[in-house]
């Protein structure tokens, strides 16, 4: 846990001059590094739903559906894509979280 970050201090006195909260810097910080997070995921997904013109759970329902037959291409898609649906749900709650700080 970061609850106790030593800041040095030239960087605690040039943060007083400009006005600059160091945890709102963090925060600010932070929040960039999920939103690239997020913007990967949002693309995943997206190509994924360009390429099999389709939703995931359709998708899912889709490869269930098939009798006698593998596509290790289409379940390996799935399980990348799932991957992302889910980091995509992390990473937007995690979002939340840190913009209601």
């Amino acid at each position: 846990m970061l609850t106790n970050i030593q800041i040095p201090a030239l960087l605690s006195d040039v943060c007083q001059e400009m006005a600059i909260i160091p945890s709102e810097l963090l925060q600010n910080y932070v929040l960039t590094q999920i939103q690239g997070k997020i913007h990967k995921y949002e693309t995943e997904d997206a190509r994924f739903r360009k390429k099999y013109s389709c939703e995931s759970q359709e998708f899912r329902a889709r490869i269930e559906a098939m009798e006698n037959e593998e596509n290790f291409e289409w379940e390996d898609d799935l399980m990348d894509w799932e991957f992302a649906a889910e980091n995509l749900a992390l990473w937007r709650e995690r979002e939340k979280e840190v913009r209601s700080l």
